[in-house]
């Protein structure tokens, strides 16, 4: 029961966050408890209206079985920044999300479909070294102040709760929907850094040859300008 329960979870915060985005398009930024409860119940209803006799957030699952821990929290981040300005998680924690969600998928999913030998999905079903190399990471960025490490934490916790359908441990920390948000983020991030110093060296360079070009422009006037006699000399 409390699997199927928690799977209404990510179609909740995913109606609630896309209303927020269209209220703040079409109207104003939903702020405060009024307007974020209100658009919380509206959210709900959604989820749980029948369609051919099963609940609309169910028809999600059909899509992707189980929604990783990490999703949550990036889905749980954008609902309390957009309805109280609640910085859930920090720049650091965003990155280590992205970073970790695009290296694990593309490490995971190719070889789970069996393009090699060895399959690191298989090592999600009991305890393995996933579970220690996992609580290494996490222990170093809780060591480092990085709040990604409370959401493997929570991972874990969530994993010996059994709060997803599936007991794998690696659909907790990943799935195909995290992956390719990441990708699209990392690359979104590296393209506005390598045209943003691109720009920023081509402003430069175009600043400098004006400058150049004005002091020269001075220099001519300073020559052609006409040079009288003072006629109070005296020959």
């Amino acid at each position: 029961m409390t699997p199927y329960v928690f799977s209404f979870v990510v179609p909740f915060l995913l109606a609630v966050v896309l209303i927020q985005w269209l209220a703040r398009v079409f109207w104003k930024r939903p702020e405060g408890w009024k307007s974020t409860l209100v658009l919380a119940m509206i959210s709900a209803l959604i989820v749980i209206i029948p369609i051919k006799g099963l609940p609309l957030g169910r028809w999600l699952i059909s899509i992707n079985a189980n929604f990783s821990i990490p999703l949550i929290a990036i889905l749980l981040h954008t609902f309390l920044k957009t309805g109280f300005r609640v910085q859930l998680l920090d720049r650091k924690a965003l990155f280590g999300v992205w970073v970790f969600a695009a290296v694990a998928g593309i490490g995971l999913y190719p070889m789970a479909l069996g393009l090699g030998a060895f399959d690191p999905y298989a090592f999600g079903w009991g305890f393995s070294w996933l579970f220690v190399v996992l609580l290494v990471i996490t222990l170093g960025l809780l060591l480092f102040r990085n709040r990604f490490g409370i959401i493997l934490m929570g991972c874990l916790l969530c994993y010996n709760l059994r709060l997803l359908e599936s007991q794998n441990l690696w659909d907790y920390l990943v799935d195909p929907f995290l992956v390719l948000i990441s990708g699209g983020v990392l690359v979104r991030e590296v393209t506005q850094k390598l045209f943003g110093h691109r720009r920023g060296h081509v402003a430069g360079e175009v600043a400098g040859k004006m400058k150049r070009k004005s002091t020269l422009t001075e220099r001519t006037q300073e020559t052609a300008e006409p040079h009288f006699q003072n006629p109070h000399v005296v020959s």
